[in-house]
């Protein structure tokens, strides 16, 4: 049966562009254009036009598919794509472009086997480096350690990834390694590995920023430059001095005034087990904690290959710090990088001695091209 739709009812670019009877039998299937904040969107006609109808069949049966993730020219950032899909992180990617951060909730994070045995390490890098024994719920202090920078309520520990070979395990975490990949389209390094550790202390503002370097006119880049993540290692409540965000400032491209944002700051709470990722543009700082006890985290900082990283561990990672990991942390970790030379000059096999098996493949599949004897063209 052939349907009589109204033209009315059918967009005009519906009709200019031969989809008239795609609509008409699947408008109704479409959902609808108005809220109720907004009336309803009307079609305008000549004054004094008669409606008309326009004859509509119906189409065949839709057979056709896309198979998102396997397009030829997309083969470098494939994997990454299945990768956030088997994952289940479709919502969060969606977020971290969308809003300039997410929070993973910790069944997707790591096991609670896992979470017991980082946060015990980092309590007892605590010990080693203050020679004070620390408590999550009581308030820290700095005893011995003096590395900076230093806050009242505050202190860093730094080069957390050559402390323990559980960081190691954590910078190959698949969620936070897949959100990182995604962000920064493959080209990310670790350039630092660090845990805040916070307690009850005075805070002057939110001190919002960007951890992205700007240029010498404070401007950004629109991708990700840098990216960053925080595995909560307690409850991140606002009266636990959680992180603050600035939902969308992503896309402002640019470092925040002096105290601008603050009043759209947002707290971001998040249950002890949890990933907090976000954009390197996005403008964040951290709210007073007002609770006794500590706040703990392992926060994960990338930057892009073309950039410095801030700690050193191109030339200081082990051998058999890389042999016992897969070719990602070599990557992650610059060890197939082979800028930094002396009078020796560049090592070029360090960049293909830890490809990934894609690149592998890609590489094998340009060295076979260049080897084809080319086809005779027709006389």
């Amino acid at each position: 049966m052939t349907p009589t739709t109204p033209l009315t009812s059918i967009p005009l670019g519906a009709l200019r562009s031969g989809r008239g009877a795609y609509w008409a039998r699947y408008s109704s299937k479409v959902p609808s254009t108005t809220c109720s904040l907004m009336a309803p969107l009307q079609t305008t006609r000549r004054y004094g036009a008669k409606p008309a109808t326009v004859e509509c069949s119906p189409i065949d049966h839709w057979e056709g598919t896309v198979e998102f993730g396997e397009f030829k020219n997309t083969e470098a950032f494939n994997p990454t794509f299945k990768r956030v899909r088997e994952l289940g992180l479709e919502q969060h990617a969606f977020e971290l472009d969308s809003y300039g951060f997410t929070v993973v909730p910790p069944d997707k994070v790591a096991d609670r086997a896992f979470f017991e045995r980082i946060r015990e390490t980092v309590l007892r890098v605590c010990k080693e480096r203050t020679g004070i024994e620390f408590d999550l719920e009581q308030n820290g202090t700095f005893g011995e350690y003096k590395a900076q920078p230093q806050s009242d309520g505050q202190f860093l520990l730094f080069y957390l990834l050559m402390a323990d070979r559980i960081f190691e395990e954590w910078i190959l975490n698949p969620t936070l390694y897949t959100l990182i990949d995604y962000l920064m389209r493959g080209q990310q390094q670790l350039s630092s590995l660090t845990s805040f550790v916070k307690w009850k202390g005075e805070r002057k503002g939110l001190g919002l920023h960007s951890d992205s370097p700007p240029d010498r006119d404070g401007r950004l880049p629109a991708c990700s430059d840098v990216a960053n993540a925080a595995y909560c290692l307690t409850d991140y409540t606002l009266e636990n001095g959680c992180i603050a965000m600035v939902p969308g400032s992503h896309l402002y491209c640019r470092q925040p005034r002096a105290g601008e944002g603050e009043d759209s700051a947002v707290p971001v709470e998040a249950e002890a087990g949890s990933l907090i990722a976000w954009h390197g543009n996005t403008w964040h700082g951290a709210f007073e904690k007002k609770t006794d006890g500590l706040r703990l985290n392992v926060t994960s900082y990338h930057c892009h290959r073309r950039l410095k990283n801030q700690e050193n561990y191109q030339w200081r990672v082990s051998q058999e710090m890389l042999d016992r990991n897969p070719p990602e942390f070599a990557r992650l970790v610059a060890a197939d990088d082979h800028m930094g030379w002396d009078e020796h000059g560049p090592d070029y096999s360090r960049g293909i001695r830890y490809l990934s098996p894609e690149a592998k493949k890609r590489l094998q599949a340009m060295r076979s091209r260049r080897t084809e004897p080319k086809k005779a063209s027709a006389a």
